[in-house]
């Protein structure tokens, strides 16, 4: 039932409570004036609720009952009839879906039973309601037993993420009172004598009373139906009664119920069905029905025994089940056989005890048996082969018990078993097995190494499934992707690399088909295809970040651009430190002898270099370069790299040319071009070259020329609504469907609207897809031709087709041709939308030169009267609080706030980020709190870090930093590691300085288990030591300690320790200090540690050599940088300002230092003049200034320029 309609019967059902409280009819008045001389009635204890009966009272009037805040109204206006209630609440029933989880009744047709007759007779609405009440909370029952399987699988999976939420989601089940009302509605009615009840409703009150383990309330519903002569309990009833005594481990109240049962079967006072018998049953004979029900309450009985920790006694069950005769006619007072139900139940039991050695021997034997289950209630002497619940009880506990062979040894007979039983091989069971090893794995450290390896092949080849033409185990699974994570990271962790990669390859490989195949049998929706294509991107992201966060050795460029093509295949993004790390190995390999990529892995370098964000335009000609040297065939490039190729490359670049001349014209006329222009010193430059106007709308390779589609055709409103599926929000597999769905058509001559076509360009735009927004664009004008009635159709669509152009463009990253299309919207009179104008604005470099051209476009988009939205607004102030152009910001948030456009979380961050860049301690202050007062205000840490920092570094007051931090931790939010950094500066850097309290603040990171210990915060206490305190000693036993710290040697995954960082903090002392006697010592093991020395330790070294007036060592330190190759970003140099956590990217320590551009706007790094370089001996450190505190001598890992 969805939220909303549950909601609404909640308050229907209330009301009708109500309702029958205080119906004025003549039947319901006598049974409220008995029950108010009845005095109190029994307590009900249910989910964290209680019921009471009302106190006595004279006089016809509402009964009084207490239920939840949900049930408890007050009742106004005139009261309803008695007929106009009852018509109200068998509407209400009507209109309830049952759950799919509820069990069919099979309740016999006598007259007893039928609801008409009660409704007649003034009960049919408290039957509807206890009906309504108890199925719901059966409902919740199942609910909670499901989450609770699913919290078990996920911590045997070793999965912490999102348990909050669902422990929140039980408590909340828990919570709700149903049970409560429906059984004060039962007392409400129960003291009339008169009373009656169908069988259905006192079983459902039963089941419900064994659900809350509620004896008291059990015995008060038996005792009803028992005083009367017109209806028998049937097997179900004391099989809810049995299990009611079980469920709070009372075996003799369990006993004296399956006593009552041999009772009323010798006294035929028994009907005989139960929830669980097989639909087919109810018209097989009687014979079969009093076996199967004698059957279900012996087995009911078994499992109370078990359940009561008395397996003796269980034991003694069945052997009276075993010895029981076999001779025809079953009677209703003999002892059933057992079924192969009973010993399932037999072998959970013990499971349940913790008693698995038992259950493994009890299911080893029923192992050897011939017959497989196929009737569970069918009476047998010999047991039949195990069902799938056994096999899944047998799992779980294998699995939980740590027994690993004999868990792995069942497995491989279940996989043998399972198809001639006719049983499928559930995800849970592979999940067991997984988690099981996996977790043997991770604990027992004197695994061997063969051992391991072949515990990993075995997973891989038997236990992960490889069909894919079913629709199991896949990635909608949180818990079965996170073992398929950490399978293959056990591979990559044992140092075998090329073994992990075949395996995720093979993993990503075998979800997508598996999508395939559940799309093309219509098995999934699309619903269910997102969640498992967002299921397989995530589990190839976290793969990614866990192989660059493992300790492994130096990734080669193969591993890394295999691991691209994996991202790519799933569609999934390149991260920041992923792309650094290619580009990282990829400038040490590029030169090697050894590389030979093969056209799979030249792509995957292309698309690395292409969404990077370094240098594009460098490394891509960096990379051209190579294509050429390695005389790389780009024709074996799929279509989609040769389009990035084309789009990329400049068309007067001799070594672009000469690389696409391999697809033919117009590259190879251009070509030749070139190389006589090169050759002749007369001849000027020649012109661009010119292409078709085909290959101008769309820049597709020479081998894929643009669609022809009909020059005329149909617009369709149902294709429309077909393709414009994926709006709004549509992801990248929506878009790219409704994109074929729209090529489908097109070559039928079938278009969508004009503003589908427009919306599918701006999403493909955000998706980088240039090619298809050209094409799409070109189809549009033959759509745009066929709108001539009305004209001013064609106008707005036109209109509507080029704005959108302007947004796909821009957010592709092509400006320049983004800006044609706002030109031509210009031109013909029209205005460009604000989403088009935030697209250019948001596109523009992040330099002070380009902010001053987003604001040139913001002032046209106001000259033609563009009302700003959020979008527009939060991509103009974040621009201008990149560059540091504050008072504008403030201007335009103050004019989007008069506009009545509201702020987020965005825009107040940019404000405030803006504000504290300038030094406007006011107007942060003052936003901050504009911030935290608004009512959608979610708290999180940044906002408050960043005040913090404004006043560590910016305007140094301890009082405020600590003001922020109390704020932060009232707010109930979790500080990070820079948070616990700028405490540490707060009492270590700002006067005056308070060293107790910093080394207190560090305790408590140790104690923080939420976040490690990072090489900033010890730069941070080497920093107070040294350069603050001027104290060397203590500066150098700090960094003498950090090697043996816990906190070190039991670190998993991120840098060792000391880092680049700590190393920069220390030599930042001893230049202070002017300690340069003892740099060579320290740098020698800087060398030693494996730690590769970056331009700010070299930075550093210059200016202190200088100090003390070697200047030779200066030169010589200086000299010794190398610049970048050709092409490639810097790398190598960690960023100065970094308070995200990054995955680790190891750096040999051998590796060239490359200087840095570390001036906001400055120009590139480059060799100084003579001149220039004269004046180095002039940099001198102020001894009485903190290197930290001012920014114009920063030197530390946190400052923001050096020299």
């Amino acid at each position: 039932m969805i939220p909303k309609v549950a909601n609404h019967f909640l308050q229907h059902t209330s009301r009708a409570v109500l309702a029958v409280q205080n119906q004025t009819g003549h039947t319901l008045r006598n049974v409220l004036q008995l029950q108010s001389s009845s005095g109190s009635s029994t307590a009900v204890t249910g989910w964290g609720s209680s019921v009471s009966g009302g106190s006595a009272h004279s006089g016809p009037g509402p009964s009084k009952f207490h239920t939840s805040s949900r049930l408890h109204t007050t009742q106004s206006g005139s009261p309803l009839s008695a007929s106009q209630v009852r018509d109200r609440v068998e509407k209400l029933n009507v209109f309830r879906a049952p759950s799919s989880q509820q069990r069919s009744q099979n309740v016999l047709a006598d007259s007893s039973s039928d609801a008409s007759q009660l409704v007649r007779s003034g009960y049919g609405t408290y039957a509807t309601l206890i009906n309504t009440l108890t199925d719901r909370d059966f409902e919740n029952y199942e609910a909670v037993r499901r989450a609770e399987a699913r919290l078990r699988r996920r911590r045997r999976a070793a999965v912490g993420e999102n348990a909050e939420e669902e422990q929140k989601t039980i408590d909340s089940l828990r919570g709700d009172s149903h049970f409560a009302s429906a059984f004060a509605l039962f007392q409400t009615a129960a003291v009339n004598p008169n009373s009656k009840f169908p069988l259905h409703i006192y079983n459902k009150l039963l089941r419900s009373c064994a659900i809350h383990s509620n004896a008291d309330a059990a015995l008060a519903v038996y005792a009803h139906l028992e005083n009367r002569s017109d209806i028998d309990p049937d097997a179900q009833t004391f099989i809810s009664l049995i299990a009611t005594y079980a469920s709070s481990q009372n075996v003799h109240g369990a006993e004296s119920m399956f006593q009552k049962f041999k009772d009323a079967s010798r006294l035929d006072r028994v009907q005989w069905s139960f929830d669980a018998v097989p639909s087919e049953a109810a018209s097989q004979s009687l014979q079969y029905r009093q076996r199967a029900s004698q059957m279900a309450v012996w087995n009911e009985m078994l499992t109370a025994y078990f359940r009561c920790g008395q397996p003796t006694d269980a034991l003694g069950l069945l052997e009276q089940m075993m010895d029981a005769r076999t001779d025809e006619p079953f009677r209703a007072t003999d002892v059933p056989l057992p079924s192969p139900a009973t010993f399932s139940r037999t072998i959970t039991g013990f499971c349940q005890l913790g008693d698995v050695s038992t259950a493994l021997v009890w299911f080893e034997r029923m192992l050897q048996q011939d017959a497989a289950t196929t009737d569970l209630y069918a009476p047998t002497q010999v047991p039949h082969r195990p069902d799938q619940a056994a096999w899944t009880a047998m799992f779980d506990a294998l699995a939980d018990e740590g027994m690993v062979a004999e868990l792995n040894r069942l497995f491989v007979q279940w996989l043998d078993v399972a198809p001639k039983d006719g049983s499928a091989v559930l995800s849970d069971h592979r999940d067991s097995v997984l988690a099981a090893n996996l977790r043997l794995m991770d604990t027992r450290a004197d695994l061997d190494h063969a051992k391991a390896l072949e515990l990993l092949d075995f997973l891989s080849a038997h236990v992960l499934p490889w069909d894919v033409n079913g629709t199991h185990f896949t990635f909608k699974r949180e818990t079965s992707r996170v073992l398929c994570e950490r399978l293959v990271m056990q591979y990559w962790n044992r140092g075998l690399g090329d073994q992990a990669l075949d395996l995720a390859e093979r993993i990503a490989s075998r979800q997508l088909q598996v999508l395939q195949y559940g799309q093309a049998r219509e098995t999934f929706d699309s619903s269910k295809t997102q969640w498992r294509i967002e299921g397989t991107r995530r589990f190839v992201t976290d793969l990614v970040t866990g192989i660059l966060t493992s300790q492994a050795p130096s990734m080669s460029l193969t591993h890394l651009l295999r691991l691209s093509a994996i991202l790519a295949d799933v569609g999934a993004l390149h991260s920041t430190a992923f792309s650094e790390a290619c580009l990282n190995a990829y400038a040490l390999q590029r030169n090697s002898p050894a590389l030979s990529l093969k056209p799979r892995e030249w792509e995957a370098l292309l698309e690395v270099v292409l969404t990077a964000d370094a240098d594009a335009a460098a490394s891509l000609n960096t990379l051209v370069d190579d294509l050429l040297q390695h005389e790389v065939d780009i024709t074996q490039f799929s279509e989609h790299a040769k389009g990035q190729l084309v789009r990329s490359l400049s068309s007067s670049d001799l070594n672009s040319v000469r690389l696409l001349a391999q697809l033919g014209e117009p590259f190879a006329s251009r070509y030749a071009e070139l190389q006589r222009a090169q050759q002749s010193p007369t001849l000027s430059s020649a012109p661009s070259f010119e292409t078709p106007s085909s290959w101008a709308e769309t820049p597709l390779s020479a081998a894929t020329p643009v669609p022809q589609y009909a020059a005329s055709g149909r617009i369709d409103s149902a294709h429309s609504h077909l393709v414009g599926e994926f709006f709004p929000g549509g992801n990248r597999t929506a878009v790219l469907t409704a994109y074929q769905r729209f090529k489908d058509g097109a070559e039928k001559s079938i278009f969508p609207r004009a503003i589908v076509i427009a919306r599918l360009i701006s999403a493909l735009g955000r998706l980088g897809e240039t090619e298809k927004i050209h094409e799409l664009y070109h189809t549009a004008q033959t759509v745009l031709g066929s709108l001539e009635n009305p004209k001013q159709w064609q106008t707005s669509g036109w209109f509507l087709v080029e704005d959108h152009m302007i947004i796909g463009l821009a957010h592709a990253g092509e400006v320049d041709a983004a800006h044609v299309h706002r030109q031509r919207i210009i031109q013909q009179g029209g205005v460009p939308s604000a989403d088009a104008y935030g697209a250019l604005i948001l596109n523009v470099k992040d330099t002070t030169d380009d902010t001053s051209n987003a604001m040139a476009l913001y002032q046209e988009s106001q000259t033609y009267g563009v009302v700003p939205n959020i979008f527009m607004y939060n991509t103009v102030i974040s621009k201008l609080a990149k560059a540091r152009k504050a008072d504008y910001a403030l201007h335009l948030f103050q004019d989007m706030k008069a506009r009545n456009v509201q702020p987020t979380s965005v825009t107040y961050g940019a404000v405030i980020a803006a504000c504290c860049r300038v030094g406007d301690a006011a107007s942060a202050e003052l936003l901050f709190q504009e911030m935290t007062s608004e009512p959608t205000f979610k708290p999180r840490v940044p906002p408050y870090n960043t005040m913090m920092q404004l006043y560590t570094h910016t305007k140094p007051d301890r009082e405020r930093v600590l003001h922020y931090y109390n704020a932060l931790r009232q707010a109930n939010v979790q500080p990070t590691a820079h948070t616990y950094k700028l405490l540490i500066d707060a009492y270590g850097c700002i006067e005056p300085i308070d060293l107790p309290a910093m080394q207190k603040v560090f305790e408590d990171l140790v104690a923080d288990r939420n976040v490690s210990v990072q090489g900033t915060h010890w730069a941070a206490l080497i920093n107070a030591w040294g350069c603050v305190h001027k104290d060397l000693d203590q500066a150098l036993a700090t960094f003498e300690a950090i090697a043996t710290h816990p906190t070190t040697t039991g670190a998993r995954g991120g840098a060792a320790l000391p880092d680049a960082v700590v190393y920069e903090a220390l030599i930042n002392t001893l230049v202070t200090l002017r300690r340069m006697d003892l740099v060579p010592a320290y740098l020698e093991r800087l060398r030693a540690s494996g730690v590769h020395m970056t331009a700010y330790i070299a930075n550093l070294l210059i200016k202190g050599y200088a100090a003390v007036g070697e200047l030779e060592r200066s030169r010589e330190i200086f000299e010794g940088l190398q610049d970048p190759q050709g092409g490639v970003a810097a790398p190598h140099n960690h960023a100065p300002h970094q308070n995200k956590p990054q995955p680790a990217v190891n750096v040999p320590a051998n590796a060239p230092v490359y200087p840095v551009n570390l001036g906001g706007d400055a120009a590139p790094s480059a060799r100084l003049p003579p001149a220039v370089y004269q004046r180095i001996s002039g940099i001198m450190l102020d001894e009485s200034v903190s290197p930290w505190a001012a920014a114009a001598e920063a030197t530390s890992p946190t400052s923001t320029s050096f020299l």
